[in-house]
This record gives C-alpha cells, sequence and structure tokens, in this order.
C-alpha cells in the first residue's frame, strides 16, 4: 500500500487505510430547493425566448438566462459528485491525507498530524465525515485544506476507531 509514497512518508511511517469518498450521495433539502429554483429560472427563460420569437424580439438573450438556471439548479450537485470522485483519503501512522486533482487548480496534497490532543469529531453516520481540528499543510499544490474531513466514507466507524488507535500509539 506504499508505492508512491517514498518521497511523502516520513522514516518509519507506513500507510494504514486509503479510500475515497461515497461518489453519490442522497440530495439535501437544500439541493433540491435550489435545483427547482434553478430549473424554474430556466423553464421560464425558455418560455420567454419563445415569445420574444413569436413577436420578432432578440431571443438569443434568453439564452443567458437559461443557461444560468441550469447552472444554478444542477451546478452544485454535478460540481460535488465530480470533486468526490477526484479526491482521495489516506491515513499513516502518523497522518492523515488528503488528495484531490480538481481541473485548473491542480493536483494538491494536504496532511494532519494525528496527535494524542488533535480533536477529531464524527458524524456517526454510515458513509460518514471525520473532520480534523487541526491545520493541514500543503506538501504539494498550491491549495490548503481549510476544514480537513474524510468527507461521506463509507465504514467509517472502523476508520475512526483507527485513527484513535493512531492517537493513543497501538496502531
Amino acid at each position: 500500500m506504499t508505492d508512491g509514497w517514498d518521497d511523502i512518508l516520513r522514516s518509519g511511517e507506513r500507510i494504514v487505510w486509503q479510500g475515497q469518498p461515497v461518489p453519490s450521495q442522497s440530495m439535501s433539502k437544500h439541493e433540491i430547493i435550489t435545483m427547482v429554483a434553478g430549473l424554474g429560472f430556466a423553464v421560464s427563460a425558455v418560455l420567454w425566448m419563445i415569445s420574444a420569437y413569436k413577436t420578432g424580439g432578440f431571443w438569443p438573450l434568453g439564452l443567458i438566462h437559461m443557461a444560468v438556471g441550469l447552472i444554478v439548479g444542477f451546478g452544485p450537485k454535478w460540481l460535488g459528485m465530480y470533486a468526490r470522485r477526484n479526491t482521495w483519503f489516506s491515513l499513516s501512522t502518523s497522518r492523515a491525507f488528503f488528495a484531490m486533482r480538481i481541473p485548473l487548480a491542480g493536483p494538491s496534497l494536504n496532511a494532519v498530524d494525528i496527535a494524542p490532543h488533535t480533536g477529531i469529531d464524527f458524524d456517526g453516520d454510515d458513509p460518514g465525515t471525520i473532520r480534523f481540528r487541526a491545520e493541514a499543510v500543503s506538501l504539494t499544490g498550491n491549495q490548503t485544506l481549510t476544514t480537513p474531513q474524510f468527507d461521506t466514507i463509507p465504514d467509517a466507524r472502523a476508520v475512526f476507531s483507527l485513527i484513535r488507535d493512531i492517537q493513543r500509539g497501538i496502531a
């Protein structure tokens, strides 16, 4: 499990877990409301374009509004799924790693040191989210995570238990 980690891992450090977020998840109430509002805006733009076309108006102006409605309606959900597919998490015997490969931003790798005093929150869900209350350090790339977390990972309870073992020094 340590292939490709030679320049990143410290002496004696080894990878004990690797995973990715669940690519899709159910839609939240906020996402549903945003999608309905965006689609409503896009449909009203289409109706306006039809009306403008029939009266000889400049109907292509409605394309901008239709595009905005579709972006508002579908953009956040699509971007979230895309980001989850291009995110990887790893856990070593002393650090948590967060890797992302997002177009235009480039690849990035961040790490959080796991010490006995490192604050860690687990939401208790499956798939679950484990948040680290510590500062992430950028190892590669120019992005630094402000809220380092293993987001929507399968078998989160086992990973949380492994993190607690790392904090106790028995992993």
